[in-house]
């Protein structure tokens, strides 16, 4: 089988962790012997020094140049799209311009075109993009649905809802990586789908595996953290991107309150990726630095042996799709606080595998951060070993692209994207086995 998968977070020369859960799905496919190209679309711009002549340019240059062309042997190709400035004097509709650019790219270029599905990562945008795609090229479409494109894109942008509704209702294969985003993706829409594909995105138990030597482990880390060097601390670790929507205020805000009876524990903080919280000035505020750090970005490289130098950790997020931090610490058999959000509940069935709480409860996580940090160093190793079994029920990457690619070939073309996308098929001649350029 050949996949084209459409998607706007990949790996990138200085953020090998963004979009990797895609691009761990991407090389199990390759692995079980399927061809994978991914299609990044990048903005058009001169090349420098010209440039530098406009702002636009310049941050389409300096994202272009952070873009991979080839990871661990699959291609990623680039389509040039065109974002005209000012937008108001120009006619049409940015989506479907970049819809055409995708179609025209692969239309050029037999590989492409000859492919078995379109897949998009993320029901918007990229789900768009892969429905308009595989119409252009006469392909089964399939979009997954991965936390955010369901949950916060969509509530604070109309235009995105209408384009959602179209992906979800229009879209010949419904994958979610957990089964409570596919109930999500129904309520918005009027006739719930029941096709709906669960693929959990995975996690490797060989790289995210139980500490030989906790100690060990730390040496390196707490060189740089003076609230942890105490010979008896135990490190309780928060590791997602630095946004209010992860919980980092409420974490911080229960923090306060348990300090004090948590002597030996204390707070470590991480995580990378553009947010709007100074994750380190809120600690201060609260009068926190001798509890709790902020270690800042972390190389995916250094993260199973960062998570191995701790003892328990925490995620009180508002929504997930499924957190793969949090799937990387219970594998790692660290005991985990988490939010009863997108796909937690799926992998923490009881409460000896960790706890659950609701989020933006401040009071719920405050007693849950008691419970854990009163609880002796037995019942803390059962409980990570718990959360290990748990998580290696959700399989290996490789086990979901399994699942993905079965569900992949499961689908067949059935529905039609909307005028846009039956102008572009009409601009090629019936009958005509040359892919012709539809979109000049």
């Amino acid at each position: 089988m050949r996949v084209l998968a459409v998607t706007h977070a990949y790996p990138q020369r200085s953020s090998r962790a963004h979009g990797v859960f895609i691009h761990r799905l991407n090389l199990g496919l390759r692995e079980l012997g399927h061809e994978v190209h991914v299609l990044q679309l990048a903005e058009w711009c001169p090349p420098w020094p010209l440039a530098a002549v406009d702002s636009s340019w310049r941050r389409s240059h300096a994202v272009r140049d952070e873009m991979l062309d080839e990871l661990d042997g699959i291609q990623v190709h680039h389509p040039l799209t065109i974002t005209p400035r000012p937008s108001r004097f120009f006619s049409g509709d940015q989506w479907e311009r970049e819809v055409r650019t995708l179609a025209r790219y692969c239309l050029r270029r037999p590989r492409l075109a000859q492919a078995d599905v379109v897949i998009g990562h993320f029901m918007v945008p990229d789900g768009y993009h892969a429905l308009g795609l595989a119409r252009a090229l006469g392909l089964p479409s399939a979009a997954m649905a991965w936390g955010d494109d369901l949950h916060a894109w969509p509530a604070s942008r109309v235009g995105w809802r209408q384009r959602l509704r179209v992906v979800l209702s229009g879209v010949d294969i419904p994958i979610a990586c957990s089964r409570r985003m596919a109930n999500d993706g129904n309520v918005w829409l009027e006739e719930p789908r029941r096709d709906w594909e669960v693929v959990y995105g995975g996690v490797d138990l060989e790289l995210f595996r139980l500490a030989d030597s906790r100690d060990a482990k730390r040496r390196d880390l707490i060189a740089g953290v003076p609230a942890a060097q105490s010979e008896n601390a135990k490190l309780l670790l928060m590791l997602s991107q630095p946004v209010r929507a992860k919980g980092y205020v409420e974490m911080l805000d229960a923090w306060v309150q348990v300090r004090d009876e948590a002597r030996e524990w204390r707070l470590l903080m991480a995580g990378g990726g553009a947010g709007d919280l100074d994750v380190e000035r809120e600690i201060a505020d609260r009068g926190l630095g001798n509890s709790a750090h902020w270690l800042g970005p972390q190389l995916p490289e250094r993260i199973p042996e960062l998570l191995q130098a701790c003892d328990a950790f925490v995620l009180p997020s508002h929504n997930e799709g499924l957190s793969l931090s949090m799937l990387e610490a219970m594998a790692t058999g660290l005991p985990v606080i988490a939010t009863d959000v997108g796909g937690h509940a799926e992998v923490i069935t009881s409460p000896s595998e960790g706890w659950l709480i609701a989020p933006r409860d401040t009071a719920a996580l405050v007693r849950a951060l008691r419970e854990m940090t009163a609880a002796p160093i037995v019942r803390l190793n059962e409980m990570g070993l718990a959360a290990r079994r748990a998580a290696a029920r959700i399989g290996s990457p490789l086990d979901n692209a399994g699942r993905l690619a079965a569900a992949l070939q499961r689908g067949s073309p059935s529905k039609t994207h909307g005028s846009v996308l039956e102008k572009m098929a009409s601009r090629v001649a019936p009958g005509d086995n040359r892919h012709a350029d539809i979109a000049r």
